[in-house]
């Protein structure tokens, strides 16, 4: 009589991929997925900001582009590609860089995810700051 082996073990390697992906994908970063409206301000500078997160896993990535503003000397549609981001628990930070005159620096946003809100802090370039955001 012949032995049987377990339906497990002779399962596909991509299936086994596939199962350790879904695995991966966090509840949190499933919910930072999407359209975001920024507001912050650091210092006396106000701004505004519409990114579009995607998250792998724990890792997010995306882009934000500048909003049109008042201030006829601020040009808004300047994209902001992510240069790095995270998603653990309730816990989202991204950075990108950006530039002011010829002075280049990283912007890093770390905040908390509240379903279609975050909030928290910013470093542009070691000046401090706050922003809020909500889904669009």
């Amino acid at each position: 009589m012949p032995l049987r082996r377990p339906v497990l073990s002779i399962a596909s390697p991509a299936a086994l991929t596939l199962l350790a992906a879904s695995a991966l994908a966090s509840p949190a970063s499933a919910q930072v997925a999407g359209s975001w409206h920024v507001a912050g301000k650091v210092a006396a500078f106000g701004f505004t900001l519409d990114c579009q997160f995607e998250p792998s896993g724990a890792k997010l990535g995306g882009v934000c582009v500048d909003a049109s503003t008042s201030d006829p000397k601020i040009k808004g549609g300047r994209a902001h590609p992510l240069t790095a981001g995270s998603v653990k628990g309730d816990a989202v930070s991204w950075t990108y860089q950006s530039s002011f005159l010829l002075t280049k620096f990283d912007v890093t946003f770390t905040g908390t995810l509240a379903g279609d809100r975050m909030s928290g802090t910013i470093d542009a370039g070691g000046r401090k700051g706050d922003f809020t955001a909500t889904r669009n």
